[in-house]
C-alpha cells in the first residue's frame, strides 16, 4: 500500500510539473503569433489607411514588416552583438519599406506610429 501511495504521489508531481512547464501557447507559438498579427491588422489597418492615405494592402504589408522585425528582435539573445543585429534588422526593414512606399508615405507612417505611441503613453498614464 505504501508503494502504491508513493508511486501515485510521484506520478502526480511529475504530471503537475509537466503541465505547468508548458507555455500558454502550448506546444507551438506559431499559431499564437499569427493570431496576434491578425489582431494587429484588424485594429491598426483602418486607422493607418485613414491617417496616412495608404491602401489597405500597403498598410497590411507595413504592419507585417514591423511585426516580423519585432519577432526577430525579440528572438535575439541578450549579448554584445544585439544592438548591431537590431540595427541590421532595422536597415532591412527600411529597405523593404522604401521598395513598398514613397518617401512621403514613409514619413506619414512614421508620424502615425509616433502618434500611436504618444496616445498609448497618455492612456497608460491615466
Amino acid at each position: 500500500m505504501k508503494k502504491f501511495f508513493f508511486l501515485s504521489l510521484l506520478f502526480s508531481a511529475i504530471i503537475s510539473t509537466t503541465t505547468h512547464a508548458q507555455g500558454a501557447g502550448g506546444v507551438s507559438s506559431a499559431p499564437n503569433s499569427a493570431a496576434i498579427l491578425q489582431q494587429m491588422k484588424e485594429k491598426t489597418t483602418p486607422l493607418m489607411v485613414e491617417k496616412t492615405g495608404l491602401t489597405k494592402a500597403q498598410a497590411d504589408k507595413v504592419i507585417e514588416l514591423n511585426f516580423e522585425m519585432r519577432m526577430a528582435a525579440g528572438a535575439l539573445p541578450n549579448d554584445a552583438d544585439r544592438s548591431k543585429k537590431i540595427a541590421e534588422l532595422k536597415a532591412a526593414k527600411e529597405k523593404k519599406m522604401s521598395e513598398l512606399l514613397t518617401a512621403d508615405q514613409i514619413k506619414a507612417v512614421a508620424t502615425f506610429y509616433e502618434e500611436m505611441g504618444k496616445n498609448m503613453q497618455q492612456k497608460s498614464g491615466n
